[in-house]
């Protein structure tokens, strides 16, 4: 039997010849679950649940023991899960059905600033939570605290059942966990480093594999789909590291498999990890820096700094294949570990969204100031790349303080937020409120943005005497950050400022560059959308283009006079 089905986004099977659904509404948004019968016509399929908030993003999937499926609808900082049993809803339903959504079950009432995860294991859910102890479930939390793992009976599993299942330390951040039968794997960061905890369900005892590469790596958990298994798989990466998997016997805590590659022409031991702290407004400032041994920081070698700082995603200290070139030549990789990522939890991420987003600009400032104080670098040999709301971060440090820096690389940068924000018809301008901020219906947000927008802060960088030079790159098929944002920053600069559409060949270069390059067939990612073969070479022409851009402005000189 072959049957293809339209407009589907994402799927899980469930039994008896059915499978569930969800599809996207003309904003981008899974707003849809659906129930298909394999072998009926798509028109008969049922609606399961449908998401009439414009904010929320509809996702289905099924628990690890397959006993359950789930219905997540989520926000970016807020989730409502609805479970039903994989054995018996499909039965129940049928077209006829008044309220299918009376089969679901409800497990915590959506609250924002709360989130919850949900698996099942031999009769009871296990759900990560931030949600606090004593919440009320009716007022907003501003400040959530760190996950919990918590477990609720499957007959009762509403959030007043639920109960501690696992404490950790003090100073460790749940990131993800993993059920097995009679283990649990539970990835997590202590002070912004990567840690696995093995607990032991039969003993009720803790355990602690050992990480490889002295734990200076990122810890990701590979597809370990067997319920039953005692061994877990593990992927690894660092910046001289190319990705490993490794699989851990959970019994012993010791690897029994791995399969691993060494970067061509690389000798890991060659290079050097060490980790700073940046004094900034409020916080210290993790900064990863990696380069050759041979090189001395004493003697300023050139430097990049990689910012990103937004949605609580951690700029991992990972293998990016983009540095090795650069790398090579003797520069200094300096990862900013600024507010708005997620790296030391979700504190970390508060202190650098909607009405603090500041607080990033700020951090990625103190970060550099911090290399040229020390003597480390010097602004003539200091480099910045940001991509998307990174490179939000990158241009309003810009104009900060456009004198730190010689050169700056920005990918897909989301430039004007205040527009984007303005307009509701945009593709995921509703559900970005929780990020950024809601200027429409609040003044305060508007001003907040107001404050820091790339687009309309631009005086320092058009009054400057030396303003570095720029590298924007834009493609015509994202979806996420429309090309007339950064079309109409560069184009600002332009008009505004000292930078010259025309670029000057000759390295003695007297004036800053602005170029501008704008794909219309690529998206988000480098990667051509109509082409899917064209998967990595937009990767490579795109960052050989900024590691010229990098090496040559480095090289040239600058008209100081």
């Amino acid at each position: 039997l072959v049957q293809s089905l339209d407009g589907v986004f994402n799927f899980v099977f469930g039994c008896d010849s059915t499978l569930y659904y969800t599809v996207l509404d003309d904003k981008l948004r899974a707003h849809k679950v659906l129930r298909h019968c394999i072998g009926q016509p798509q028109e008969h399929d049922i609606e399961l649940y449908v998401e009439k908030d414009r904010e929320c993003f509809v996702d289905i999937t099924r628990t690890k023991d397959k006993q359950f499926h789930i219905i997540n609808s989520s926000t970016l900082d807020s989730s409502e899960v609805r479970v039903f049993p994989t054995k018996r809803v499909h039965k129940q339903l049928s077209p006829v059905d008044g309220v299918p959504e009376a089969h679901l079950q409800l497990l915590r009432p959506r609250q924002r600033g709360v989130e919850y995860f949900v698996d099942h294991h031999d009769g009871e859910f296990v759900i990560l939570t931030n949600s606090p102890s004593d919440d009320s479930e009716n007022m907003p939390i501003t400040n959530p605290g760190p996950f919990r793992l918590m477990q609720a009976p499957s007959t009762s599993p509403q959030s007043d059942s639920w109960t501690e299942m696992l404490r950790v330390g003090d100073e460790d951040r749940i990131e993800d966990v993993e059920i097995f039968r009679n283990y649990i794997m539970v990835s997590i960061k202590r002070q912004g480093r990567p840690a696995v905890i093995i607990h032991n369900r039969t003993l009720r005892t803790n355990g602690e594999i050992q990480l490889p590469y002295g734990g200076e790596c990122v810890v990701r958990p590979e597809p370990n789909p067997q319920f039953d298994s005692s061994t877990v798989r593990l992927g690894f990466s660092s910046p001289i590291h190319l990705d490993s998997v490794v699989e851990y016997d959970m019994s012993t805590l010791r690897p029994s498999r791995s399969w691993e590659s060494t970067p061509l022409h690389i000798n890991p031991n060659d290079y050097v990890i060490h980790h700073e702290l940046a004094p900034s407004k409020g916080a210290q400032i993790p900064m990863t820096l990696i380069h050759h041994k041979s090189v001395s920081l004493s003697k300023t070698p050139p430097t990049l700094i990689r910012v990103y700082g937004a949605y609580g995603v951690s700029l991992e200290p990972e293998f990016r294949l983009e540095d090795i070139p650069l790398l090579r030549r003797g520069w200094v990789i300096a990862l900013a570990h600024v507010r708005g990522g997620g790296e030391l939890g979700r504190e970390w991420y508060a202190g650098g969204k909607g009405h603090n987003k500041i607080n990033s600009v700020e951090d990625l400032l103190s970060c550099a100031r911090f290399l040229l104080e020390k003597g480390w670098a010097t602004s003539g040999k200091l480099a910045v790349t940001g991509v998307s709301a990174g490179g939000l971060t990158v241009a309003a440090a810009l104009n900060s303080a456009p004198e730190y820096f010689r050169a700056a690389s920005l990918h897909v940068p989301f430039v004007d937020p205040l527009s984007a924000m303005l307009s509701p018809d945009l593709p995921l301008t509703s559900a970005e409120t929780a990020e950024w901020g809601d200027p429409i219906a609040n003044a305060a947000d508007y001003n907040a943005i107001r404050r820091y927008s790339p687009y309309d802060n631009i005086s320092k960088m058009v009054t400057a005497r030396l303003p570095p030079s720029i590298l924007v790159t834009a493609g015509g098929q994202d979806q996420r950050v429309s090309v007339w944002q950064p079309a109409k920053w560069v184009a600002r600069l332009r008009d505004r400022g000292r930078y010259s559409e025309l670029v000057n060949a000759d390295l003695e270069a007297v004036e800053p560059r602005l170029l501008f390059i704008a794909r219309m067939d690529e998206g988000h990612f480098h990667s051509n959308e109509s082409d899917s073969h064209d998967q990595y070479g937009g990767f490579i022409r795109a960052h050989s283009l900024r590691n010229a851009f990098f090496t040559r402005e480095v090289a040239a000189s600058r008209n100081i006079l």
